[in-house]
């Protein structure tokens, strides 16, 4: 189907004009694929900034009672029958509500029923009426599984492999959609689909069977460097293999996951490269201390354990935290990050583990 059909014809209310202007442009750098803004009376769905004093929520319900709806606002709101986004905007929840959105407009219905927050929504976009991995104090955690093996996080952690190994330009792509050129002098990636597009392929756990990965050769290379203008991103080797195991886990446990192992963090992510996940630094504050279950920290923070669960998935990604098995382990914490991605792509975890309680 063509991707332009599918666009979302989405208004913004609640924003002053020079906010609007700033989430528009943001929408239009990462899901100008999967959606466009328009005026209040041609939208499909919505985003409404609930925080503003001038915007009244009641009126604006009343004159468009079914109509999808996105709530921003940095607590979550009591309001039925919308997702909520918490603010500062992370642009993977940002991109799972327009999804979202997207979903409800095809289904005809108005929207699923309750408030959600941004994160649990992105925990499993195929379980929204679960809310997985956030629970009250009375109620049993679900914990939903997931097989890494043919995802495309794990698939462009094999091709930085080759790329280090080889020292020549590797390139993956995604049948006929597009691709993924790794520069292993520079690490860095260079994209050429979207955001949006990018965050579609992490959903697809089987889309090892449309995938080709291959080396260059000289001339190939040098024709690939000579157009790099012509891709949408380039970034280090971290921040997309950070990117992609969060958006890969979703705030899910890799299969054979052991309940019972420790983990260390080994010192804080950098944050100014990295996309920041829910609750990122207070994890980190207390991880770096030394090797403690996840569930720990989630209970210990009183937060949703499917960030903890996220966070760790990603920073064994970029070699920063791993299950602690020997003594010195225990004496990682606050260390520097050294040596390149590719050996933290070796000690990427198959398993995050918690305790049962």
């Amino acid at each position: 189907m063509n991707a332009t059909k599918q666009r979302l014809a989405l208004a913004i209310v609640g924003l002053g004009e020079r906010a609007m202007r700033r989430l528009s442009s943001f929408l239009r750098e990462i899901a100008d694929e999967a959606c466009e803004i328009v005026a209040l009376e041609a939208a499909k769905a919505v985003i409404a900034d609930v925080d503003g004093a001038d915007f009244d929520w009641t009126r604006f319900r009343a004159e468009y009672p079914q109509i999808p709806t996105i709530v921003l606002s940095r607590q979550r709101p009591d309001i039925e029958g919308v997702i909520w986004v918490p603010k500062p905007i992370m642009e993977v929840a940002l991109l799972e509500a327009i999804s979202w959105g997207t979903n409800q407009v095809g289904r005809g219905r108005k929207s699923a029923t309750g408030s959600r927050h941004g994160v649990d929504m992105v925990v499993n976009p195929a379980h929204l009426e679960q809310a997985t991995g956030r629970r009250d104090a009375d109620s049993t955690l679900n914990i939903y599984k997931f097989d890494d093996s043919k995802t495309l996080f794990r698939q462009f952690s094999r091709a930085i492999t080759r790329a280090t190994e080889s020292g020549r330009v590797v390139t993956v792509n995604v049948a006929d959609e597009g691709h993924l050129a790794l520069l292993p002098k520079d690490s860095m990636v260079a994209i050429s689909g979207s955001q949006a597009q990018l965050l579609g392929w992490t959903r697809d756990e089987d889309i090892a069977d449309k995938l080709s990965i291959r080396g260059l050769n000289a001339e190939q290379e040098s024709t690939l460097l000579g157009r790099l203008d012509q891709y949408r991103d380039l970034v280090t080797f971290d921040a997309l293999l950070w990117k992609l195991a969060v958006w890969t886990a979703r705030g899910r446990l890799p299969e054979g996951a052991d309940p019972d192992t420790r983990y260390y963090l080994r010192c804080w992510p950098n944050f100014t490269r990295l996309m920041v996940l829910p609750h990122s630094i207070r994890i980190a504050a207390l991880g770096v201390r030394e090797p403690m279950t996840l569930i720990f920290i989630a209970d210990t923070l009183e937060i949703a354990p499917a960030d903890v669960f996220s966070f760790y998935y990603a920073a064994m990604a970029i070699g920063l935290a791993g299950p602690a098995q020997r003594a010195d382990d225990y004496l990682l914490a606050n260390r520097s990050h050294e040596g390149d991605s590719s050996s933290g792509v070796q000690r990427a975890v198959m398993n995050i583990g918690r305790n049962n309680r």
